[in-house]
């Protein structure tokens, strides 16, 4: 028998409580954030109508600790402030920060069309936005009444109101382009309630990455009370992860766009992305014959990701720019949804082809491959049932045959609609790429930069002529390492440096941490490999060294030997480098110190 799940958020940064009252509910599924990013989910069972917060904590502690020290360590690496120690403690310790600089006017379009009930919640939501430079319109896609104009005029003033008599959900976007005031341009859809840190978040990304041209954000499922709903999460919904990407192609790569990005549904979903309002001037308007309330019933906002990595410009994921989604509750709708997805999927194949010639033959692969992915799912149905109905599968399968000619027919329905009703500017289909400015560069440059972790970070500025830059991270004068970041002339910001450094060093710099707390114990020695060994005769007062290995003024790594206030002999000394070159046991203390200091800290 089903059983609804009950959907909330945690904030961290507050004490846990216990939830009650859960009455029809097995499963309580929780957005557990800090500072009101989200870390992740936890699910825990309901006991009595009730999750306490001990089953929580634990819940929370058991899958999120590395994301919750992630998340901390991001923190103080943002701090303007000057690093002097990154030990737990210290991180618990460091404010979040908060972004001061200025922001830019947003307009958030809501293109809807006679679904009032839920235009009603999702402006209620937009009025809680905390966000002081706001533009909202409507763009109103009803043909034959006025009950939307007429809700708007009578319960939002500050919301401006658009009809767009051309029938499809592009149609309305691109007539939401033309009447927008901001310089950044944010679409949302009718049936979702935003977070009031929504807009911030997407404002903030744009303010401090002046290379990124769009950004998508995390969409959460805003009730799972029905089966479909479930279902529709387990298929997997439109959320896509809770770390901030980055994605762009190399200017000098010759890999295909398709090969790379062709899935361009892993980036987001137009119920939430936001574009600069400049872009469109270089890479035109949205493909009208695309997406919902057309032949198509989807792919616009695919087929616009593609287009936008493929002129060679940055997208952004951010996962702090939330919106909740509020899926179809009805099985009839969900397999109708199915199918827009392979309809969508298809179209914005054969759309993208005809658009770029030099990548036709690499979609013709990805829609080959998606196909038989499909395909060989559906067979796998019959050997093992799957979590959730075949017939899911079938309707996705049939979406994506008949995808390719829904294309063509919904091209005649536009020029019958432009026939008919005209065309704003730039709105028409055009298929024949512009020709792109030559890049200046030829060959592909690297820059060389240094990051020393023990100072404010700053934006690497001084990058205009590269793209790509290898920086060497510093802490305290231990290069704990190398990463390369690919910028395709464009300046690196804080944000980025951070997620780097975080992503590859964060067990590193915590490591580090443990040792210079506990001098006494751990003593840090150099061996250069291109120098004769020696025996380690000066550590008869550490319990363990920490050996970093040197090869021609290259850090390969480090070791940890115990001596017990004893000398390390040169046979052991090369045992230790050549069998165990790793520091997996000082990375498992490490975590477990972690928990410990969470759970007393964080009080869970």
């Amino acid at each position: 028998m089903f059983k609804p799940i009950k959907i909330l958020d945690i904030e961290l940064s507050r004490p846990l409580v216990a939830i009650e009252n859960l009455g029809n509910y097995e499963i309580l599924q929780a957005l557990v954030r800090l500072h009101g990013t989200p870390i992740g989910y936890v699910k825990v069972p309901v006991v009595n109508n009730c999750c306490t917060a001990a089953a929580l904590g634990k819940a929370i502690l058991e899958k999120h600790s590395k994301a919750i020290l992630h998340h901390l360590l991001y923190d103080r690496l943002a701090s303007p402030l000057k690093q002097d120690r990154l030990r737990i403690e210290d991180l618990l310790a460091v404010q979040h920060p908060v972004y001061s600089g200025s922001l830019p006017l947003v307009t958030v379009a809501v293109c809807t069309r006679d679904r009032t009930d839920d235009l009603v919640r999702c402006l209620e939501s937009l009025n809680r936005l905390n966000y002081p430079k706001l533009d909202v319109i409507v763009v109103d896609n009803a043909l034959d009444n006025d009950a939307t104009e007429c809700l708007v005029q009578a319960k939002y003033p500050n919301v401006r109101y658009i009809h767009e008599p051309r029938p499809g959900l592009n149609w309305a976007r691109n007539r939401a382009l033309t009447e927008a005031k901001g310089d950044i341009i944010a679409y949302t859809d009718d049936d979702v309630v935003v977070d009031p840190g929504w807009i911030k978040a997407i404002a903030e990304i744009f303010s401090q990455n002046n290379g990124v041209m769009a950004v998508t954000g995390l969409v959460v499922p805003y009730e799972q009370e029905t089966e479909a709903q479930v279902l529709f999460e387990l298929r997997g919904g439109f959320g896509r992860g809770f770390k901030r990407k980055w994605h762009q192609m190399d200017t000098n790569d010759n890999k295909s766009v398709a090969s790379l990005f062709g899935l361009s549904g892993m980036f987001g979903t137009g119920a939430n992305m936001a574009y600069r309002r400049s872009l469109f001037d270089r890479v035109g308007f949205f493909d009208p014959a695309l997406d919902v309330g057309t032949a198509t019933h989807g792919g616009g906002d695919l087929e616009m990701f593609f287009r936008v990595l493929k002129e060679g410009f940055m997208l952004a994921y951010e996962p702090r720019a939330i919106v909740r989604h509020i899926h179809r509750r009805q099985h009839k709708q969900l397999l109708t949804q199915m199918v827009s997805w392979g309809t969508g999927f298809y179209a914005y194949l054969v759309r993208s082809a005809l658009r770029y010639p030099d990548e036709r033959l690499a979609i013709f692969r990805l829609g080959l491959w998606f196909l038989r992915f499909q395909i060989q799912r559906l067979f796998n149905s019959f050997l093992q049932p799957p979590a959730f109905p075949r017939k899911l599968f079938l309707q996705q399968l049939y979406g994506s045959f008949i995808g390719p000619f829904l294309y063509y027919k919904a091209r005649r329905n536009v020029t019958k609609i432009v026939q008919n009703l005209g065309s704003s500017a730039k709105t028409t289909i055009n298929h024949k790429r512009k020709l792109k400015e030559s890049c200046a560069h030829d060959k592909k440059s690297v820059a060389e930069r240094t990051v020393n972790l023990s100072q404010p970070l700053r934006a690497l500025t001084d990058v205009l002529e590269y793209t790509e830059v290898c920086v060497s991270v510093v802490w305290h004068g231990y290069t704990l390492g190398i990463v390369n970041i690919t910028n395709n002339y464009q300046p690196v910001s804080v944000v980025r440096l951070c997620d780097v450094i975080v992503e590859n060093f964060n067990f590193k710099l915590q490591l580090k941490e443990m040792q210079a707390h506990d001098k006494k114990s751990v003593a840090e020695r150099t061996v250069d490999l291109s120098q004769p060994l020696h025996a380690l005769t000066d550590v008869f007062e550490h319990a363990e060294v920490c050996v970093s290995v040197v090869w021609h003024g290259r850090i390969l790594g480090s070791v940890n030997i115990t001596n017990n206030c004893q000398p390390v002999s040169v046979t052991r000394l090369s045992d230790a480098i050549v069998e165990n070159f790793n520091s997996k046991l000082r990375l498992a203390r490490c975590k477990r110190m972690i928990r410990k200091v969470l759970r007393n800290e964080l009080s869970i």
